[in-house]
């Protein structure tokens, strides 16, 4: 998988202005343009690890392809159902029920972009991560 190994967080775009629209506390919201950190994948069988480290704290999520777990939206200040699944390289999550988030997670060279996206919602936030210099592709 493109995603494994350690990627540093560069950048934001309309993620404050997304969460807002999206229903999220503007107070949650607003902690996403001050959250710095790093974002560490790995893989061991079927079941993949994201672990976040920020400002805010760490958080780890474990899941499998296609089986639903129950995960938060950092800056969202909610957790939902989601379901992951590789879409043509793309690692996606689709939320369930009333938080229907997607977050889409792809590599592009030596960056990570990830997207949210809400049905309803016209703007889609966006975070840019560099994989750590130590692993950078050829």
């Amino acid at each position: 998988m493109a995603f494994v190994g350690k990627w540093n967080f560069d950048r934001e775009e309309n993620m404050k202005e997304f969460l807002v629209a999206a229903g999220a506390p503007a107070s949650a919201a607003s902690s996403i343009g001050r959250t710095r950190g790093s974002v560490e994948y790995s893989q061991a069988g079927n079941s993949c690890t994201i672990k976040t480290v920020s400002s805010e704290g760490t958080l780890e999520r474990t899941f499998q392809f296609g089986k639903p777990f129950e995960m938060e939206i950092p800056g969202y200040g909610k957790k939902s159902m989601v379901v992951a699944s590789n879409e043509g390289g793309k690692l996606v999550f689709r939320g369930s029920g009333a938080d229907k988030i997607t977050e889409t997670r792809e590599v592009q060279g030596d960056t990570m972009v990830v997207t949210l996206t809400k049905p309803g919602v016209d703007i889609a936030g966006k975070c840019f991560f560099s994989i750590e210099t130590s692993r950078r592709r050829k």
